[in-house]
């Protein structure tokens, strides 16, 4: 007997909306029964019941997934942004530092001093890149990012 009142109660809880009418052919109605005696279903209310709440919580899943996956780029976005300012203060603070230092050369040394600068700039570059090639985890990581776009660490 108290099985009998729980299901009542319970029935008359999740159903305390207004009703609705929806009309089915003879054909929807016969699939709607089979599928409710297949799957276990009480009744046809509540299977459209069921139907209802699954699609409108498939809906709001889909939006919140996106809305998270949103808040996200926007926090690695803003953490890129920061990580860009210290990296341009730092180049600003490293440039005054040099101007600050190395007093300006005569104009008779200024195209000797430029070769030889782009001529150790040439070095320094080819041991860089000797550098990622000793290092491939390193290298295939930074190169997955840049061809997937991810920004995942």
């Amino acid at each position: 007997m108290t099985k009998h009142i729980d299901l009542k109660n319970r029935l008359a809880k999740r159903l305390d909306g207004k009703k609705k009418l929806v009309a089915f052919t003879s054909e929807m109605s016969e699939d709607i029964s089979a599928y409710c005696r297949k799957n276990g279903i009480e009744s046809e209310s509540e299977l459209i019941r069921q139907a209802v709440v699954a699609h409108i919580y498939k809906e709001y899943d889909d939006n919140t997934l996106k809305l998270v996956g949103i808040k996200d780029l926007k926090e690695s976005l803003t953490q890129i942004k920061d990580m860009l300012s210290v990296l341009f203060s730092y180049q600003c603070l490293t440039h005054l530092n040099l101007l600050a230092y190395h007093a300006e050369i005569d104009d008779e040394y200024k195209g000797a001093a430029l070769s030889s600068a782009e001529l150790r700039h040439e070095k320094f570059f080819t041991s860089f890149q000797e550098r990622l090639r000793k290092d491939p985890p390193f290298f295939e990581r930074i190169l997955h990012k840049y061809v997937t776009g991810s920004l995942d660490g």
